[in-house]
């Protein structure tokens, strides 16, 4: 439902002393979710079911990883932010009451088109048990849960890095991209090795802000070092610090990669330490790009950070309006890093992300990223989809996502039902290498997803597009798909309310229906495309996320949500 109004429909169900529900996007930062219970009665319980549907990154070893988010790190708010006022968590003072500690038990069963070979976490123990054949799973938790990091598992499939075309079959009573049939292509493409250039610019973006204390800026030194010893040779580089302010390691700008500055910059890096206050991340981005690119070099940023800043919308827009000359590459650090910031600001700069934690292969992943900064861009993509009987096929978004070589690409389509799809063909041009991947049809994989996650994959993909094209009037058009899909976006919300409870609230001058209710804060995993949905499973790893408020008379402890 349209937000405002969906917001109207609370607000009314709870003057009327009925229990309500509502979920929405946080408007600055599209991986926390709010959810809202109101009217709980007295000694009563609520289960909450949500269900998300979620690209699953691939690993550098090929494995699939899924994360549950868990942890919900203080977002830092620059001064000049115009702070949102409508429905602000953070002028809450009341805190969430809850009657005995946080708990969570994790159940997930794990199934697709490909055999296992193995299911392992970094941080959890884990119960699994492979069926006869492999194709599926059964994991639970072993032991309990500690709920300072976020849970996650890994799935290692028998055919890693293996091309795959799905075909979602539509919901034929629908209408507009529920109703046709959706394709969803998985490729690795790969790029000849003689694209791969030494004239980058690169500028790397150390958060040093005081929530990077502890491991965390550990983590961040032990990146940026890998990164540095990593460099190709003959290409220019700097470093910038950020906090409260920012300082530049060349101050009259980036320098030759030789064994002189690396030293300068090595010593730099050994004496970072989390103490620069705030996280004021657009200055030093702003300062950047200001100035205009090396003649004769492609420029790079590497963005280091945990994320932890509430004007997500506000980095993903500055960085999306300079991504035609700089492109932004992003590493996450720690647990509870906002995927929003980290994920959305390399998809707006066109470039790609990462996530490290403790327990993660750093040097794999940094590894990777180099490769991918100093991969010439590849121009002129186009898809072709040959269809029987000839009929048009649209891309979802219309726009092609960005290629980089061993990289998985992910691309949706709408076909209409009755047709058969012969061959699915992606070309590009990587300076004079021209670059072609084909999937034949006879590979297609026809799936029946009461759930059609696929479906609301591409409208996802389709909404985080129009999002960063800030196109007039695109706004009724992300309410439209939303609503169609089921889809929660930031013009959107979900609202539920019980029809057979309450009586009528007197109105009172001093109390706002709002704060009648139960807060509820979630963090989501945005990654490149995130989901919440009423209705949607998790492709690959179907898992519920089942939260229990109680509402007792007594007194209980307070905490902070």
């Amino acid at each position: 439902m349209e937000k405002k109004k969906a917001e109207k429909v609370y607000k009314e169900a709870l003057k009327e002393g009925k229990t309500a529900l509502m979920t929405r996007e946080d408007p600055d930062s599209s991986d926390i979710l709010t959810l809202n219970l109101g009217n709980f009665p007295a000694g009563t319980r609520a289960k909450v079911t949500l269900c998300l549907v979620m690209e699953l990154r691939v690993e550098t070893d090929g494995a699939i990883s899924f994360v549950l988010p868990t942890v919900l790190n203080p977002r830092y708010t620059p001064a000049d932010h115009p702070r949102r006022q409508d429905w602000d968590w953070r002028r809450e003072d009341r805190g969430v009451y809850v009657t005995q500690p946080y708990s969570m038990e994790v159940k997930a069963q794990v199934c697709g088109s490909h055999q296992i070979s193995r299911i392992v976490s970094h941080t959890d123990p884990l119960n699994v048990t492979l069926t006869d054949d492999a194709m599926s799973a059964q994991v639970s938790q072993d032991g309990g849960f500690s709920c300072d990091h976020d849970w996650s598992m890994l799935v290692y499939y028998r055919s890693a890095y293996r091309p795959h075309l799905l075909r979602e079959t539509g919901e034929r009573s629908a209408t507009g991209i529920m109703k046709d049939d959706l394709l969803m292509l998985n490729l690795f493409p790969e790029v000849p090795t003689n694209t791969y250039s030494s004239r980058n610019e690169i500028i790397f973006v150390i958060d040093r802000s005081e929530s990077m204390h502890g491991q965390k800026i550990e983590s961040a030194r032990a990146t940026l070092l890998l990164f540095l010893k990593s460099l190709p040779l003959g290409c220019l580089f700097n470093v910038v610090s950020f906090g409260s302010s920012f300082s530049v390691l060349f101050k009259k700008g980036s320098r030759v990669y030789s064994e002189t500055t690396l030293r300068e910059a090595c010593q730099l890096q050994a004496a970072m330490k989390a103490d620069m206050g705030g996280t004021e991340i657009l200055a030093p981005l702003k300062d950047i790009y200001d100035k205009p690119p090396t003649p004769g070099y492609s420029r790079q940023i590497l963005l280091i950070t945990d994320g932890e800043v509430s004007n997500v919308d506000q980095v993903r827009k500055l960085v999306g309006r300079h991504a035609h000359e700089t492109r932004l590459f992003s590493v996450g650090i720690g647990h509870g890093a906002s995927t929003a910031l980290v994920c959305g600001a390399a998809r707006a700069g066109r470039g790609r992300s990462e996530m490290v934690v403790q327990q993660g292969p750093l040097q794999q992943k940094v590894m990777g990223l180099v490769t991918s900064m100093v991969q010439e861009n590849i121009q002129e993509v186009t898809v072709a989809c040959e269809v029987e009987p000839a009929c048009r096929v649209t891309l979802v978004p219309k726009v092609p996502p960005v290629i980089f070589g061993g990289q998985h690409l992910i691309l949706y389509a709408r076909v209409p039902p009755a047709t058969q799809v012969k061959k699915i063909t992606v070309r590009g041009q990587l300076g004079a290498s021209p670059i072609l991947n084909t999937m034949e049809g006879k590979h297609l994989t026809v799936v029946h997803d009461e759930a059609k996650s696929i479906h609301r994959l591409a409208a996802r993909s389709q909404i985080l597009q129009w999002q960063l094209d800030e196109e007039e009037g695109v706004a009724e058009d992300m309410v439209a798909l939303s609503v169609a899909s089921g889809v929660v976006c930031c013009h959107t919300a979900l609202v539920g309310v019980d029809q057979e409870s309450g009586k009528p609230v007197p109105e009172s001058p001093c109390q706002d229906p709002r704060e009648s209710d139960l807060g509820y804060r979630s963090r989501s995993y945005s990654q490149q495309q995130h989901v919440l949905s009423s209705s949607v499973d998790v492709p690959c790893s179907s898992l519920q996320t089942r939260s229990f408020f109680s509402s007792n008379q007594q007194r209980p402890r307070r905490c902070r949500g």
